[in-house]
């Protein structure tokens, strides 16, 4: 009964949550591995699932905190990788020490946490997901210079909130 329940729900879901997973890291071979970390999770929360009034709901919750796993892992081994590089250039500079002591992940966090949901969808599209500003404003049926005006603004925007971050942290 389970694994008819289960090849129902990989049969429905699994190339959604991998296009879905694709979409949001742009590595196939990281997108397959999330995709099975998923549904090992949903294998395993076959009880649960059986009367949860949005199944899919939840296997998106759970692709969605996967993918972010990934993608913390990914930071924090090129932070890692970063520190390592700068220790052995030898760098001493005062600056360099002030650098190490920052918690990037968590600054840049803190700071995305403070733009509107709106300026975050812009922030992510653009930059974290690398798509071009043409195809942006066709998806949001905008004028093109209409978004670019947008981008300047919120990269104002943050750029003050680098600055009041800084001067209240440093």
């Amino acid at each position: 009964m389970s694994d008819g329940f289960f090849e129902e729900l990989c049969a429905e879901y699994y190339k959604r949550i991998y296009k879905y997973a694709l979409f949001s890291i742009k590595d196939e071979d990281m997108a397959h591995d999330i995709v099975q970390e998923v549904f090992i999770v949903v294998y395993k929360s076959l009880d649960r699932l059986k009367g949860h009034p949005n199944g899919g709901g939840f296997i998106y919750q759970t692709a969605k905190n996967i993918i972010n796993e990934h993608k913390r892992k990914l930071y924090t081994r090129i932070m890692r990788e970063i520190r390592e590089d700068r220790e052995l250039a030898g760098s001493t500079t005062i600056e360099s020490e002030i650098d190490s002591r920052i918690d990037e992940y968590e600054y840049i966090t803190e700071i995305l946490s403070q733009l509107s949901d709106e300026k975050y969808m812009l922030y992510k599209l653009y930059y974290i997901d690398k798509i071009p500003m043409d195809k942006i404003a066709k998806k949001l049926g905008m004028e093109y210079t209409a978004l670019r005006m947008r981008y300047v603004r919120l990269r104002r925007e943050i750029r003050e909130l680098v600055r009041k971050l800084a001067d209240e942290k440093f």
